[in-house]
């Protein structure tokens, strides 16, 4: 059978528990979460208020959420590093059993031409890196981020938790 096209969209409303789940599982695989009952998990599955104050994106193989990533203005709710016109990619996941299958760049692909069409000249993002350079890292770099070390940080929630910064110019 072949695979189904992937589209990337805007969350509808019948989206938000999806999403909210797919967010918590993504990171508790990664290990980025280790309680899916936590805080942040329910920041995770509050979707709503993320569409109400920022835009969420998803990707879709034929009516299938796949994944998902926030987009946030800096100055509004949801942005921690955006400056000036930036626009920050918050909350990127992709469900566990999806992975590997191009949903992730389509969502960045997706939210680069967001950008594009509403005038926000770059997209940033942090990624966690506890041992170095992984595969977010690497997909990163290939569509065209370059890592800003001056804006690196760590997190305030653990001490070995390193945040890399990258900027995408949006073309």
């Amino acid at each position: 059978m072949p695979e189904t096209r992937m589209s990337v969209e805007t969350a509808r409303t019948e989206d938000f528990a999806r999403v909210g789940e797919i967010c918590v599982a993504a990171y508790h695989e990664a290990g980025v979460l280790e309680n899916p009952a936590d805080g942040y998990a329910g920041t995770m599955r509050d979707v709503a208020d993320r569409a109400a104050n920022a835009v969420v994106l998803v990707v879709r193989a034929g009516r299938e959420v796949l994944g998902t990533v926030t987009l946030a203005a800096a100055g509004s709710e949801y942005a921690d590093l955006a400056r000036g016109d930036e626009l920050e990619l918050r909350m990127l996941a992709v469900d566990p059993a999806a992975q590997r299958r191009g949903a992730a760049e389509a969502l960045l692909r997706g939210a680069e031409e967001w950008a594009r069409e509403h005038g926000f000249p770059a997209l940033v993002l942090s990624v966690l890196s506890t041992d170095g350079p992984g595969a977010p890292h690497r997909l990163y770099e290939r569509l065209g981020f370059s890592r800003d070390q001056s804006r690196d940080y760590v997190g305030s929630w653990d001490p070995g938790a390193q945040m890399w910064f990258y900027e995408l110019t949006v073309r």
